[in-house]
C-alpha cells in the first residue's frame, strides 16, 4: 500500500523484484510485468491529482489512490499465486 506517488518507485521495485525471483513460467512474469507497468501509468495519473489536490481538488487523488492501491494488492496476490503453482 502507497501514500502517495512518490512511494512508488520503493514499491514498483520491489513488485518487480518479486516478480523476477518468484515466478517462474515467463509468461506468467511478463503478465506481471505489463500490470506493473499498467499501474506505473497509473502513478503518473495520480502525481498530476495530486498538484491538483495542494489546489483544493482533492477527489480525483483520493479516488486513484484507492485505485492504484487495490491493483497493487492485485499484483501482489498475482505473484503469490503464480509462486505457488510454479
Amino acid at each position: 500500500m502507497i501514500k502517495s506517488s512518490l512511494d512508488w518507485s520503493l514499491k514498483g521495485s520491489e513488485l518487480r523484484h518479486c516478480a523476477q525471483t518468484k515466478i517462474e513460467t515467463l509468461s506468467n512474469r511478463t503478465q506481471v510485468c505489463r500490470m506493473i507497468d499498467n499501474i506505473s501509468l497509473e502513478i503518473t495519473q495520480l502525481s498530476k491529482a495530486e498538484v491538483l489536490a495542494r489546489r483544493g481538488q482533492r477527489h480525483l487523488a483520493e479516488e486513484l489512490l484507492i485505485k492504484v492501491n487495490n491493483d497493487i494488492e492485485l499484483v501482489e496476490e498475482f505473484i503469490l499465486v503464480a509462486a505457488l503453482i510454479g
